[in-house]
């Protein structure tokens, strides 16, 4: 199992440059992050480099302040394809910079004079058009559903939905962001469904549910869960994404476990 922190949740009462080698100190030498924009990239290459680290994962986002508020709500189930080819342009050079392993991408909230299967039909036509693209320059996307609760009407926050998807796209650089935590809220976690689909799935997530805080503080058994990933033919990360109750590099213990 190769973890990852993201360290914009978490070890968060360090300054942002601080945060990587406390992270490289708890012993996890991958961290990930959510927008490129509001960092200084040549500081975090540079971070990543002195304290011998890896990037995991980000979002894709753009200079544009509007283009990249609403990638951040996500556009896919509007239909923006051309627009998500744009970001995903700009967020090339940043991606090889840092040697990032995949970035995220949101679907977006419901869109109330369009049908669930118009929206559905709008997250596969903007897959498909940037599919060629992510292909030929070697970018992995991970496409993540969430819970509509802490999102409030949030699209297509069912992992099997999206599944289908993927499978329509068909591209080995179009993957699903699992998160363990949205799917335990939304109340379709099923392993079974993530061993079937495990081929589609670049990245999980986890936080203890319910809360969002580390595993141990919730009703998840990330033990069992971790221990049962560990024997599927998966090689990403298991990104650590929540706001701990205690010290961050104290709420590692569940790892050594699995």
């Amino acid at each position: 199992m190769k973890p990852s922190v993201c360290i914009d949740m978490m070890f968060s009462h360090l300054d942002f440059p601080a945060r990587f080698a406390a992270v490289k100190a708890a012993g996890i030498d991958t961290v990930e992050f959510w927008k490129w924009t509001n960092k200084d990239i040549d500081g975090v290459a540079a971070a990543l480099r002195e304290n011998g680290m890896h990037l995991g994962v980000f979002n894709i986002d753009s200079t544009d302040p509007q283009l990249s508020f609403d990638l951040s709500r996500g556009i896919l189930n509007a239909g923006r394809a051309e627009e998500l080819l744009a970001a995903l342009r700009e967020s090339l050079p940043v991606y090889r910079k840092l040697g990032a392993v995949g970035m995220i991408v949101l679907v977006g909230e419901t869109i109330p004079h369009l049908t669930a299967e118009e929206q559905r039909e709008n997250v596969y036509r903007c897959l498909c058009h940037v599919k060629d693209f992510a292909e030929r320059e070697g970018v992995t996307l991970l496409v993540e559903p969430l819970n509509a609760t802490d999102r409030q009407n949030y699209f297509m926050p069912e992992a099997r939905v999206l599944t289908d998807i993927l499978r329509r796209v068909n591209s080995p650089r179009i993957k699903m962001l699992y998160d363990i935590y949205h799917q335990n809220v939304t109340g379709d976690f099923d392993m079974a469904h993530v061993k079937e689909s495990i081929d589609l799935i670049g990245h999980f997530h986890v936080a203890d549910a319910p809360g969002r805080h580390e595993p141990g503080t919730g009703t998840v058994d990330y033990v069992s869960i971790l221990k049962e990933i560990n024997t599927l033919p998966y090689d990403g990360h298991i990104g650590l994404e929540y706001r701990a109750t205690v010290r961050d590099d104290l709420t590692l213990g569940f790892l050594a476990q699995v």
